[in-house]
Protein backbone atom coordinates (compact mmCIF):
# COMPACT_ATOMS: atom_id res chain seq x y z
CA UNK A 1 0.00 0.00 0.00
CA UNK A 2 1.49 3.36 -0.71
CA UNK A 3 2.32 5.77 1.82
CA UNK A 4 -0.10 8.04 2.11
CA UNK A 5 1.22 11.72 4.06
CA UNK A 6 0.17 11.96 7.73
CA UNK A 7 -0.98 16.02 7.08
CA UNK A 8 -3.27 14.13 4.55
CA UNK A 9 -5.00 12.10 6.81
CA UNK A 10 -5.53 14.78 9.38
CA UNK A 11 -6.48 17.02 6.65
CA UNK A 12 -9.77 14.63 5.95
CA UNK A 13 -10.60 13.34 9.45
CA UNK A 14 -11.01 17.55 9.69
CA UNK A 15 -12.94 17.40 6.88
CA UNK A 16 -15.64 14.93 7.93
CA UNK A 17 -15.75 16.94 11.23
CA UNK A 18 -16.88 20.15 9.15
CA UNK A 19 -19.54 18.40 7.43
CA UNK A 20 -20.46 16.04 10.45
CA UNK A 21 -20.67 19.62 12.03
CA UNK A 22 -22.67 21.27 9.49
CA UNK A 23 -25.30 18.67 9.22
CA UNK A 24 -26.20 19.06 12.69
CA UNK A 25 -26.57 22.65 12.33
CA UNK A 26 -28.92 22.10 9.05
CA UNK A 27 -30.85 20.19 11.19
CA UNK A 28 -30.94 22.71 14.22
CA UNK A 29 -34.14 24.81 14.59
CA UNK A 30 -32.95 28.57 15.33
CA UNK A 31 -34.40 30.64 18.89
CA UNK A 32 -37.36 32.17 17.44
CA UNK A 33 -38.07 33.93 20.66
CA UNK A 34 -35.16 35.89 20.97
CA UNK A 35 -33.49 39.25 18.47
CA UNK A 36 -29.92 40.18 19.53
CA UNK A 37 -28.53 43.33 17.99
CA UNK A 38 -31.12 43.83 15.78
CA UNK A 39 -35.14 44.94 14.71
CA UNK A 40 -37.96 43.50 14.11
CA UNK A 41 -39.53 45.31 11.22
CA UNK A 42 -43.25 44.81 9.54
CA UNK A 43 -44.05 47.08 6.45
CA UNK A 44 -46.64 47.15 3.74
CA UNK A 45 -49.48 46.39 5.96
CA UNK A 46 -48.14 43.49 7.99
CA UNK A 47 -49.41 43.15 11.60
CA UNK A 48 -48.44 41.93 15.15
CA UNK A 49 -50.84 40.04 16.69
CA UNK A 50 -50.64 38.29 20.10
CA UNK A 51 -53.90 35.54 20.80
CA UNK A 52 -53.93 33.63 24.28
CA UNK A 53 -54.54 30.57 21.76
CA UNK A 54 -53.74 29.21 18.93
CA UNK A 55 -57.27 28.44 17.61
CA UNK A 56 -58.83 31.33 15.54
CA UNK A 57 -61.77 32.26 17.99
CA UNK A 58 -59.13 32.75 20.89
CA UNK A 59 -58.98 36.38 22.27
CA UNK A 60 -56.43 38.76 20.33
CA UNK A 61 -55.23 40.31 23.17
CA UNK A 62 -52.39 42.66 21.62
CA UNK A 63 -52.46 43.98 18.00
CA UNK A 64 -50.20 46.69 16.37
CA UNK A 65 -51.09 46.77 12.33
CA UNK A 66 -53.92 48.05 9.83
CA UNK A 67 -57.55 48.12 9.26
CA UNK A 68 -59.89 45.65 9.66
CA UNK A 69 -58.74 45.13 13.53
CA UNK A 70 -58.21 48.64 13.49
CA UNK A 71 -61.58 50.02 12.58
CA UNK A 72 -63.63 51.67 11.05
CA UNK A 73 -61.01 52.41 8.14
CA UNK A 74 -60.67 56.21 6.88
CA UNK A 75 -62.38 57.54 3.49
CA UNK A 76 -61.89 55.82 0.41
CA UNK A 77 -61.15 52.38 2.15
CA UNK A 78 -57.71 53.37 3.25
CA UNK A 79 -56.79 51.51 5.69
CA UNK A 80 -56.29 53.04 9.55
CA UNK A 81 -52.87 51.72 11.58
CA UNK A 82 -53.25 51.67 15.09
CA UNK A 83 -52.67 49.65 18.34
CA UNK A 84 -55.21 47.86 20.73
CA UNK A 85 -54.60 45.89 23.79
CA UNK A 86 -57.01 43.97 25.27
CA UNK A 87 -58.08 42.00 28.44
CA UNK A 88 -58.17 37.91 28.66
CA UNK A 89 -61.79 38.30 27.81
CA UNK A 90 -61.45 40.06 24.75
CA UNK A 91 -62.51 43.66 25.91
CA UNK A 92 -60.33 46.84 24.72
CA UNK A 93 -58.45 47.62 27.61
CA UNK A 94 -55.94 50.63 25.53
CA UNK A 95 -56.46 51.97 21.87
CA UNK A 96 -54.58 54.09 19.46
CA UNK A 97 -56.94 55.41 17.01
CA UNK A 98 -59.62 57.36 15.52
CA UNK A 99 -63.19 56.15 16.24
CA UNK A 100 -64.54 58.39 13.28
CA UNK A 101 -61.96 59.11 10.40
CA UNK A 102 -64.36 60.95 7.98
CA UNK A 103 -64.62 63.79 10.89
CA UNK A 104 -61.65 63.45 12.70
CA UNK A 105 -58.37 62.49 10.83
CA UNK A 106 -55.83 62.52 14.41
CA UNK A 107 -55.93 59.56 16.30
CA UNK A 108 -55.94 59.44 19.77
CA UNK A 109 -55.26 57.52 23.17
CA UNK A 110 -58.28 55.98 24.91
CA UNK A 111 -57.98 53.79 28.05
CA UNK A 112 -61.18 51.86 29.01
CA UNK A 113 -63.23 50.88 31.62
CA UNK A 114 -64.49 47.28 31.93
CA UNK A 115 -68.28 48.64 30.19
CA UNK A 116 -66.10 49.70 27.37
CA UNK A 117 -66.58 53.46 29.03
CA UNK A 118 -63.27 55.82 28.09
CA UNK A 119 -62.39 56.93 30.88
CA UNK A 120 -59.15 58.33 30.01
CA UNK A 121 -58.50 60.23 26.01
CA UNK A 122 -56.15 63.07 25.16
CA UNK A 123 -57.38 65.91 22.59
CA UNK A 124 -57.12 64.69 19.28
CA UNK A 125 -57.36 68.21 17.99
CA UNK A 126 -55.43 69.71 20.18
CA UNK A 127 -52.92 69.53 23.57
CA UNK A 128 -53.96 68.10 27.31
CA UNK A 129 -57.12 65.94 28.08
CA UNK A 130 -60.21 65.17 26.48
CA UNK A 131 -61.21 62.77 28.95
CA UNK A 132 -62.26 62.76 32.12
CA UNK A 133 -63.47 66.31 32.53
CA UNK A 134 -61.82 68.28 35.19
CA UNK A 135 -63.80 71.11 36.67
CA UNK A 136 -61.74 74.13 38.38
CA UNK A 137 -63.15 74.64 42.02
CA UNK A 138 -65.32 78.27 41.70
CA UNK A 139 -63.66 80.50 43.97
CA UNK A 140 -66.23 81.41 46.63
CA UNK A 141 -66.54 84.60 48.96
CA UNK A 142 -64.06 84.50 51.65
CA UNK A 143 -66.31 86.39 53.99
CA UNK A 144 -69.02 84.88 56.22
CA UNK A 145 -71.68 87.04 55.72
CA UNK A 146 -71.62 86.55 52.08
CA UNK A 147 -72.49 83.45 52.29
CA UNK A 148 -75.89 81.56 51.53
CA UNK A 149 -77.87 81.19 55.00
CA UNK A 150 -81.43 79.97 56.10
CA UNK A 151 -83.25 79.81 59.59
CA UNK A 152 -85.08 77.25 58.99
CA UNK A 153 -85.37 73.64 60.72
CA UNK A 154 -85.89 72.23 57.73
CA UNK A 155 -83.40 71.01 54.66
CA UNK A 156 -83.22 74.14 52.62
CA UNK A 157 -81.27 74.27 49.10
CA UNK A 158 -78.81 77.32 48.96
CA UNK A 159 -76.83 75.98 46.09
CA UNK A 160 -77.61 73.78 43.36
CA UNK A 161 -75.41 72.86 40.10
CA UNK A 162 -75.24 70.69 37.60
CA UNK A 163 -72.14 68.33 36.69
CA UNK A 164 -71.57 64.88 33.90
CA UNK A 165 -70.10 61.74 36.03
CA UNK A 166 -66.40 60.39 35.44
CA UNK A 167 -65.57 58.48 38.67
CA UNK A 168 -67.46 55.88 40.58
CA UNK A 169 -66.73 58.37 44.02
CA UNK A 170 -66.52 61.91 44.99
CA UNK A 171 -64.88 64.08 47.48
CA UNK A 172 -66.93 67.34 48.87
CA UNK A 173 -65.68 70.32 50.78
CA UNK A 174 -68.07 72.53 52.19
CA UNK A 175 -67.23 74.99 54.75
CA UNK A 176 -70.12 76.35 57.27
CA UNK A 177 -70.60 78.38 60.29
CA UNK A 178 -73.38 78.92 62.41
CA UNK A 179 -75.94 76.85 64.12
CA UNK A 180 -76.81 74.10 62.26
CA UNK A 181 -75.37 71.25 59.78
CA UNK A 182 -75.15 71.02 56.21
CA UNK A 183 -75.04 67.91 53.50
CA UNK A 184 -74.52 67.31 49.98
CA UNK A 185 -77.51 65.49 47.55
CA UNK A 186 -77.09 64.05 44.20
CA UNK A 187 -80.10 63.63 42.11
CA UNK A 188 -82.21 64.27 45.37
CA UNK A 189 -80.66 61.73 47.51
CA UNK A 190 -78.33 62.23 49.92
CA UNK A 191 -74.69 61.96 49.56
CA UNK A 192 -71.90 61.29 52.43
CA UNK A 193 -72.72 62.56 55.80
CA UNK A 194 -74.79 65.54 57.06
CA UNK A 195 -72.65 66.96 59.76
CA UNK A 196 -72.37 71.12 61.53
CA UNK A 197 -69.44 73.31 61.25
CA UNK A 198 -67.08 72.58 57.92
CA UNK A 199 -68.11 69.15 55.85
CA UNK A 200 -65.37 67.21 54.38
CA UNK A 201 -65.94 63.69 52.83
CA UNK A 202 -65.53 60.92 49.77
CA UNK A 203 -68.42 58.74 49.32
CA UNK A 204 -70.13 56.36 46.11
CA UNK A 205 -71.72 59.33 43.94
CA UNK A 206 -74.63 57.09 43.49
CA UNK A 207 -74.89 57.53 39.16
CA UNK A 208 -73.87 55.90 36.25
CA UNK A 209 -71.34 57.10 33.97
CA UNK A 210 -71.32 59.70 31.78
CA UNK A 211 -74.99 60.23 33.61
CA UNK A 212 -75.94 64.06 33.79
CA UNK A 213 -77.00 65.08 37.82
CA UNK A 214 -77.64 67.76 39.75
CA UNK A 215 -75.76 68.62 42.84
CA UNK A 216 -77.37 70.41 46.10
CA UNK A 217 -75.76 72.12 48.72
CA UNK A 218 -78.90 72.04 51.46
CA UNK A 219 -78.60 73.06 55.49
CA UNK A 220 -81.05 73.77 58.13
CA UNK A 221 -80.77 75.39 62.03
CA UNK A 222 -80.50 73.70 64.51
CA UNK A 223 -82.99 75.13 66.86
CA UNK A 224 -86.22 78.09 66.06
CA UNK A 225 -84.50 81.05 66.05
CA UNK A 226 -80.88 79.73 64.65
CA UNK A 227 -79.13 80.84 61.75
CA UNK A 228 -76.54 78.39 59.49
CA UNK A 229 -74.76 79.44 56.72
CA UNK A 230 -72.25 77.37 54.32
CA UNK A 231 -70.07 77.84 51.40
CA UNK A 232 -69.29 74.76 48.97
CA UNK A 233 -64.97 74.73 48.72
CA UNK A 234 -65.08 71.51 46.05
CA UNK A 235 -66.40 68.73 44.47
CA UNK A 236 -63.97 66.22 42.70
CA UNK A 237 -64.75 62.90 40.77
CA UNK A 238 -61.97 60.65 42.15
CA UNK A 239 -61.41 57.02 42.29
CA UNK A 240 -63.20 54.19 44.59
Amino acid sequence: MAAIPTDLLDRIRSLERQVRALMGSANTRPAMDRVKGGNVVITDGGQLSVRNSEDEKGAELLYIGQSPDVFPTRPGGRPQSGFLLRREDGSVALAVRTNAPDIEDQQSLKIFDHKSNVILSDDPAGEGLARPYIPYPLPTPADESHWESTGSTEWTTLYTGYAIVQHPYLHCRIAAGGDGEVRLRVDKVPVGPSGSGDLAFTAPVKAGFDAEVTFEVQARAARPGSTVRCSPRALYGVKS
